[in-house]
């Protein structure tokens, strides 16, 4: 049973969500022969503050997810 996980910084809407979600099973499906009803997608949303990249927090980044 495939599971996805993603993690993130916080920002993004329930909609692109639903369209990363959708494409991620498709390609699970078409590509890795899963079955459709045994994929598992999760998105693990943190906020600015708890995330870094290259060692520098992204609230510091003053960027936008």
């Amino acid at each position: 049973m495939p599971h996805v996980q993603i993690s993130w910084v916080a920002g993004r809407s329930a909609e692109q969500k639903r369209k990363i979600a959708e494409r991620v099973t498709q390609t699970l499906v078409e590509d890795g022969r899963a079955k459709l009803e045994n994929i598992q997608v999760t998105f693990h949303d943190l906020p600015a503050t708890d995330y870094a990249e290259a060692g520098v927090m992204v609230a510091d980044q003053k960027r936008t997810p």
